[in-house]
């Protein structure tokens, strides 16, 4: 009775499954584009279409023991050439098998018009740019040799359509058709959406490893076929067997992207995504994109070729980049004015010394001597400055993000987003648009997720709470029992930069456990569309960032010194925690600590380990060299399949960037009237950090997929929120904790606050009244 009850079950849940239709599944005709290709390919002109390995599928060596997993795999790749026309070949080294993809041309036409994909249009001779030399051309011209080298593409361009192929630019080169990251996107697109859970009844071999529950799936260590056939909660009836679900399920190992041919990167011991080919006619096809790209991207002293960079990396990474050079550009007028302040502040701080003659320096003078120079009279007009900053400069990316936008065609990207490959229903229901039926996951069990990831991230707030409080009552009790019976140095040393050197610690170790805490969540509560997916889990992120980030120094800020008149957690009054003089010395160490040690772990990661493993990777081959018993063309490409997979995967490369660059805006915003040199820290820092990832992304870690982006999402949204903490913070800072603001009365302190606020927000509020978020360029152009 049993046994029938769970037949009947499977079989519902396979009518379910059945149920759900994807346009892309089914065969388009394509009889006229065909016909059209003909007639193209007997132009004089037509290029034949070069094999390239769009993807390469790794997986361990098929045995006996792994049944299982060979037949989906057989299945997956068989539908990829049934349906896509795939061509697929198999290299085998050591333990593991490489399966080399190449889509062709006319799949990659039907994936981009189901995408709706906006291709260039050919070039109209009457529409001729405008090459007149004005005043300017010589300057010009001499920003353009020196620090701009990139290729601007203002084509027009249409929604793509198969049958009208030859209105499209290079439509007789199906090679150089589509840009090297759109046909990223593209091949990627197809192999998550392919589906292979109604495939696999088509195997015999299913039904009796279905019925043994302690069958083996991907050697013993996923789940039984059965477990992911039949999965034992309603939550995961629908969800498709594509390539990230095998991934998951161990079938495959993974997948990788290879970089496009590069002379820099033979000479670095590398190879190219082209199989086979003479390296004259590699240069000749691939025009040496990532050569192009490192001749100036990786360069401090050049603007970045964010063209070069959309086409080879797409356009989500290449709005990271401009995002960052945008704020690289804009730090320059705070930088020059912190700087200013704090040169003032030295020569006063210097002259008090002179004046008053002291000849020893102990503790406190030094202590007296880095506030004066970062806290005088002038603290107040700069923090001013910085919160006008921030709006001008949020106003002006704005300006620059729908001008990427429009430039690059993803305008309307987000309206047309698929789901997620990832995202499972539990029911069906017909899509109000187009009347195919969709998955659908009730909201109940949503809402139920989003509110135990809420209660996870308000544990986690209370452990960085915990982690401050333990910072804060090391220091006093050093400062009390330690200080008294030491040197000043040594006193400085242990109350001042000890504790922030833990807090700092604290920070990139909570950090570190509830970036992938935010992750597992995140996954966990099933969303629809990528975007959505990406929206939840900055917010997840960033919430935590920002206690963990900055609660240290708004204790320092406002707090310390202020409810302890018991001493710290009732140590008694001999322990208090209390600031001599102002807080305003202290809150700039922790500041410049933070700034300064933040970015350390980063650099390692980035930049130092992966130098030493790919020197450790190269070391072996000087004593241990290959046999020339193999063709030279086999031994070259299994000697850079080795050394590609045993790169770095670069995992969520622009959710880390984002993060971290905005934590150090923040400390910028949040506490500009403590520091005056964070803008040129952050200056310093962040041209620096993006050379780095220039030259990792080139080639250090794994080539990323492509993916496009119209704006930077919820990112934009906090950084106006981190704006207007902006204002409130450094308002306080000014009129309670600043020597300047010490000198009012409790009541002038608040009216202080009040004036300082209203002020800022005023104008704040002009800025981004008057400044148009398009510019007119731009306007006209979308109005044509």
């Amino acid at each position: 009775m049993e046994t029938n009850e769970k037949k009947v079950k499977k079989d519902k849940m396979s009518k379910k499954a059945q149920k759900v239709t994807h346009k892309h599944e089914e065969m388009p005709d394509f009889r006229l584009f065909n016909q059209t290709m003909k007639e193209v390919q007997m132009r004089p002109d037509f290029v034949p279409e070069k094999q390239r390995i769009d993807m390469v599928l790794i997986h361990q060596r098929d045995d006996k023991s792994d049944e299982a997993s060979r037949l989906i795999r057989k299945c997956f790749e068989d539908k990829l050439r049934r349906r896509y026309n795939f061509v697929i070949k198999k290299e085998r080294i050591g333990d593991l098998d490489y399966k080399l993809l190449h889509c062709p041309f006319r799949s990659l036409c039907e994936i981009a018009q189901f995408v709706n994909l906006e291709i260039p249009l050919n070039e109209h001779p009457d529409e001729k740019s405008d090459t007149s030399e004005g005043c300017c051309s010589f300057v010009d011209k001499f920003i353009n040799a020196h620090f701009f080298d990139d290729e601007t593409e203002d084509d027009y361009t249409g929604p793509f359509d198969m049958d009208r192929i030859t209105m499209y630019k290079n439509y007789n080169n199906p090679t150089k058709f589509f840009r090297p990251a759109t046909r990223s996107f593209l091949v990627h697109k197809i192999l998550i959406n392919v589906d292979i859970s109604k495939d696999l009844k088509g195997y015999s071999v299913f039904d009796s490893l279905e019925e043994d529950a302690d069958g083996c799936f991907s050697c013993g260590r996923a789940k039984s076929l059965k477990e992911l056939r039949d999965a034992e909660n309603d939550d995961r009836e629908l969800q498709k067997f594509n390539l990230p679900f095998l991934i998951m399920k161990k079938v495959y190992k993974e997948s990788v992207v290879l970089h496009e041919a590069s002379d820099v990167g033979r000479n670095n011991d590398e190879d190219s995504a082209f199989e086979g080919e003479d390296p004259r006619e590699l240069e000749e096809l691939a025009d040496d994109p990532r050569a192009l790209l490192n001749r100036s991207w990786t360069k401090l002293f050049k603007f970045q070729p964010l063209w070069r960079i959309r086409n080879y990396f797409g356009e989500k990474i290449a709005l990271y980049f401009a995002w960052s050079g945008h704020l690289i550009s804009s730090l320059w007028i705070p930088m020059l004015f912190g700087l200013a302040i704090f040169i003032y502040g030295l020569f006063k701080s210097i002259n008090r010394r002179i004046q008053y003659e002291e000849k020893h320096l102990n503790a406190s003078s030094l202590l007296d001597t880095i506030k004066q120079s970062f806290d005088n009279e002038v603290t107040p007009y700069f923090a001013m400055v910085i919160c006008i900053w921030g709006t001008i400069f949020l106003e002006f990316w704005k300006r620059t993000e729908n001008s990427w936008a429009f430039l690059w065609d993803v305008t309307d990207y987000e309206i047309n987003e698929p789901d997620r490959p990832e995202f499972y229903g539990t029911t069906t229901e017909y899509d109000p648009v187009d009347g195919f039926e969709i998955l659908k996951y009730p909201m109940r069990y949503q809402f139920l997720k989003y509110f135990t990831s809420g209660v996870t991230l308000l544990f986690m707030v209370l452990v960085v709470t915990a982690s401050v409080l333990g910072v804060i009552i090391y220091r006093v009790l050093v400062t009390v029992d330690y200080c008294s019976v030491t040197s000043p140095e040594l006193c400085l040393l242990t109350t001042t930069i000890v504790p922030s050197l833990l807090n700092a610690l604290s920070i990139f170790i909570l950090g570190r456990f509830y970036d992938f805490l935010a992750v597992q969540l995140t996954d966990w509560e099933n969303h629809r569309t990528q975007t959505k997916y990406d929206d939840s889990l900055i917010i997840k992120l960033f919430a935590f960032q920002f206690v963990n980030n900055y609660s240290s120094c708004f204790y320092i800020a406002f707090f310390r010194g202020q409810f302890d008149e018991d001493g710290i957690v009732g140590y008694g009054s001999r322990y208090r925690d209390q600031c001599e003089g102002s807080c305003m010395s202290q809150l700039s160490f922790q500041i410049l600590t933070l700034m300064i040690t933040k970015p350390l772990p980063k650099l390692c990661t980035d930049a130092i380990i992966p130098s030493l493993k790919k020197w450790w990777r190269k070391r072996p081959s000087w004593c241990c060299r290959r046999g020339d018993q193999e063709p030279e063309k086999k031994k070259r490409e299994e000697t850079f399949l080795e050394k590609h997979v045993k790169k770095e995967n670069l995992r969520d490369f622009t959710l880390s960037e984002y993060t971290e660059k905005i934590i150090i805006f923040g400390f910028l915003m949040l506490f500009a009237a403590s520091f005056p040199l964070a803008p040129l820290i952050a200056l310093i820092s962040t041209a620096i950090d993006i050379r780095i990832d220039a030259w990792r992304l080139l080639w250090i870690y794994k080539r990323p997929i492509a993916h496009m982006a119209q704006d930077i999402g919820t990112w934009y949204t906090i950084l106006n929120f981190m704006t207007f903490c902006g204002v409130v913070s450094n308002g306080f800072l000014v009129a309670f904790t600043s020597s300047w603001g010490n000198s009012f009365s409790p009541k002038e302190q608040l009216w202080i606050v009040i004036g300082f606020e209203h002020i800022a927000l005023i104008i704040m509020f002009i800025f981004a009244y008057i400044v148009p978020d398009t510019p007119a360029g731009i306007a006209l152009k979308k109005r044509k």
